[in-house]
């Protein structure tokens, strides 16, 4: 039978929740938004790498406050990251890099979700996805204070894989000097059949970074440790099709 995924998500605010547990905190280092004098857009895009460790670098105190800046200056600051960044991926504005770092009250269960992107389990729970074989794990230790005793939360680092399927992403022109462009996702997107990632058990489509995917293996895993407040949206899978775009 072919491999089944499914999107990870925060239930709705309506719904009840099993845990208690909230965070305040930020990566640890930003790149800063943009002005650009092209499109005359300002942005900050939303995509974390916790596992990017800036604690080398003489210009990290210019990531230290979120701001935005004109595209002059975000580039001449991305310049200095672009080097501690994985092989092939390019910076962006906004992107956040180094451990959560702030607040944590309540309790937490084994797997939770902040915004759409940032999962987080507590030690206990990747100790069990780690014996059990799940790929994909780059786990990033959270530096929180007023954690209950003995709780300790990890923030997995998804991966970059697969594609949202064409149809459900329309995309405008893009901006040749920030890269800014227009891009609409349907509210429950399928994935490309023909770009399903097979080395890694969860991921982020690299046409749509806010969106976790986890496929059967990781819920099999994961399920036997709940109540948890995420949940999983069964995602379609479909064929390759033509480019969408924003007219």
């Amino acid at each position: 039978m072919p491999m089944r995924f499914y999107q990870l998500q925060r239930p709705a605010p309506s719904t009840p929740r099993h845990w208690s547990g909230n965070i305040s905190a930020d990566h640890s280092w930003s790149l800063p938004g943009v002005e650009c004098p092209t499109c005359h857009e300002t942005w900050s895009g939303e995509f974390t790498l916790p596992s990017v460790d800036l604690s080398s670098l003489p210009e990290r105190d210019l990531l230290a406050e979120p701001r935005v800046e004109p595209y002059s200056e975000y580039a001449r600051i991305a310049a200095h990251v672009q080097p501690f960044l994985p092989s092939g991926l390019a910076p962006e504005p906004g992107m956040q890099f180094g451990p959560l770092r702030g607040t944590a009250r309540g309790s937490f269960g084994p797997l939770s979700a902040r915004y759409g992107w940032e999962v987080l389990v507590t030690q206990d729970a990747l100790r069990h996805l780690q014996a059990v074989g799940i790929r994909g794990l780059v786990p990033v230790r959270a530096e929180l204070q007023g954690l209950e005793a003995g709780v300790v939360l990890y923030e997995l680092e998804v991966p970059l894989r697969g594609l949202l399927h064409r149809e459900a992403v329309l995309t405008g022109p893009r901006c040749p000097t920030c890269g800014w462009c227009e891009v609409r996702i349907s509210p429950e997107p399928s994935l490309d059949g023909d770009a399903l990632p097979h080395d890694v058990d969860l991921f982020r489509p690299t046409n749509g970074t806010t969106y976790t995917f986890v496929n059967e293996r990781f819920v099999e895993a994961i399920e036997p440790l709940g109540p948890f407040d995420v949940t999983f949206r069964e995602a379609d899978v479909r064929p390759e099709s033509r480019s969408g775009s924003v007219h």
